[in-house]
């Protein structure tokens, strides 16, 4: 598709058209406008049959389209990421581009943006907006003729480019000056706000502390000073409770030079009594994607600490304590067992109420027994007693106990010989048993459970495979949160606590517990992957 556009070559129109941007630049801050003010004087001296005019944003690496024109219509804008067309290619070298035959030296045109315009243009002219060293947009003029464009046009639209990028440069820190003006009405608003809060720059300055902020400091809260830093060198001489808090501000400030944030940093100070506080610091990044600072929350979490350690202590009492009855019941229940087999050994229906209290009672004890790990995971005191493990025989004691539960399934293991190392024997059967117990239970249907053990280098990893329900992959990052249930599972008996423990049992053992699925209905695999020392006689992968 060619054009009847005949362009003025004559260095006079362009001196002209230049000046003319130079004076809409000068009269207007709206981009839209802009757009459209530098398509008419550019179209004066050009063939800009296709014009468009895009914004860089370094740190999401995205281009907005401020206006594209194709065919005297103005299409809507929109955004796309950087990637490696012509446009981008651009933005990515800092290098202008004059194309004169694009069928022929031009690149292979993978998306045509935002034209419905049949064919591909045969002229271009991209330059890109620079300040200094950064690209801050994308100027391009097409043209659907031959040779449309020549190396006073790539001049021209590199000088309107230029002056282009240094306004919209200019606009954007006159909008951060203003923003610095409306510091004010931030600092009425950040008074209010109950929760400490630090406000730094680039640097870790203080540029905003609101009244909460600087009681948390005590006494020298009041002599902190605007502009300045925590001085790290100074805290020898605070008084101990704001030592404390400067010690934990710390590696928050310092993240967040970094650009780094940080989530619920909790320190304990004891000054004045004692008080729990959580530190969160959020980056604020720069206009060029670099780190300008952060935003520091600092919240009194005392009286939620004290609630959950209550609670943990309640939990924790609760469940060791309800362990002697429960004892004792199952022992009575036993003895009862016992008589009527003496008494009356046909009497079926007293044998298999018996029978459902023992079940019932067991099913008690195991509720306990996981609380009682649960207080010891939240409150840090989970121990491990380890010592010298075959883990090879453990799993095969614990597969001929789970194997018993169930007629409908087929528990295969495969591994080496013997598999020894330094392990809390008790904590990790608990771990295998709760994963093949897991395995018959979301399996309702039977069929096969693997159990898989292997050496890796200085690991050994165990993995249960088995053919049920599956898991969706939205939930398998879930599955070992504190009381999770899988969607389609609460039907069947759990409480979400299982698979918590075990993650922390695994933990505290140095390895790491996951899980993996093709999808609902097709089975899951979980593994387990704990450190090893290979001795000489152990075998690999069996």
């Amino acid at each position: 598709m060619a054009t009847a556009f005949t362009p003025s070559r004559r260095p006079q129109a362009r001196l002209t058209a230049l000046r003319r941007v130079q004076r809409a630049l000068a009269q207007t801050h709206d981009l839209g406008q802009l757009f459209r003010q530098l398509h008419a004087e550019i179209g004066c001296v050009m063939d800009t049959t296709s014009f468009l005019l895009g914004l860089f944003d370094e740190t999401s690496e995205m281009v907005e389209v401020v206006g594209q024109i194709e065919a005297g219509l103005e299409l809507p804008g929109g955004s796309f990421p950087l990637g490696h067309g012509f446009l981008s290619e651009a933005i990515r070298t800092r290098q202008p581009r004059l194309i004169r035959h694009w069928s022929v030296e031009g690149p292979r045109v993978q998306v045509q943006y935002a034209t419905k315009t049949p064919g591909l243009p045969e002229s271009t002219v991209t330059v890109p907006l620079a300040v200094a060293q950064r690209v801050i947009g994308v100027l391009s003029v097409q043209s659907y003729a031959r040779d449309a464009y020549d190396e006073d046009d790539l001049f021209f639209l590199e000088s309107v480019a230029t002056q282009v990028a240094h306004a919209i440069d200019a606009w954007e820190r006159a909008e951060a000056s203003r923003a610095i003006g409306r510091a004010s009405k931030l600092e009425a608003v950040l008074s209010c706000i109950t929760d400490g809060l630090l406000v730094l720059d680039a640097a870790g300055r203080i540029v905003s502390l609101n009244p909460p902020a600087r009681s948390i400091f005590g006494s020298i809260g009041a002599g902190i000073i605007l502009g300045q830093p925590l001085d790290h060198e100074q805290w020898g001489q605070w008084p101990l409770g704001a030592n404390v808090v400067g010690e934990a501000l710390a590696p928050v400030i310092d993240g967040l030079q970094r650009g780094e944030a940080h989530r619920d940093v909790e320190v304990e100070v004891n000054a004045s009594g004692r008080r729990v506080l959580s530190f969160t610091g959020t980056p604020i990044a720069s206009a060029a994607g670099g780190p300008a600072g952060g935003v520091v929350v600092i919240r009194d979490v005392t009286n939620q600490r004290d609630i959950a350690r209550l609670r943990d202590d309640l939990l924790s009492i609760a469940s060791h304590d309800l362990r002697t009855p429960a004892t004792v019941l199952r022992i009575q229940a036993q003895m009862l067992m016992r008589e009527l087999g003496r008494v009356a050994p046909a009497d079926v229906p007293a044998a298999e109420r018996v029978q459902l209290m023992l079940d019932q009672t067991d099913r008690l004890t195991r509720m306990l027994n996981l609380l009682l790990d649960l207080t010891r995971v939240e409150a840090g005191r989970l121990d491990l007693h380890t010592e010298p493990t075959d883990l090879v025989a453990l799993v095969q004691r614990v597969v001929r106990a789970v194997q018993a539960l169930s007629i409908d399934h087929t528990i295969r293991l495969n591994g080496p010989r013997r598999l020894e190392g330094e392990w809390d024997a008790a904590r990790l059967e608990q771990v295998v048993q709760n994963l093949l117990t897991n395995a018959i239970k979301y399996a309702p249907d039977g069929g096969n459970i693997d159990v898989t053990l292997c050496v890796e280098g200085d690991n050994v990893t165990v993995s249960v495979c088995d053919e049920g329900l599956g898991i969706a992959a939205d939930e398998l990052p879930n599955l070992f949160n504190r009381f999770y249930r899988v969607a389609r599972t609460s039907g069947l008996e759990g409480s979400g606590i299982g698979l918590y423990v075990c993650q922390a049992i695994v933990t505290a053992h140095g390895g790491r517990i996951w899980a993996t699925s093709d999808g609902p209905g097709r089975g899951s695999t979980f593994w387990l992957r704990l450190p090893l020392c290979v001795g000489p006689d152990q075998d690999g992968c069996a």
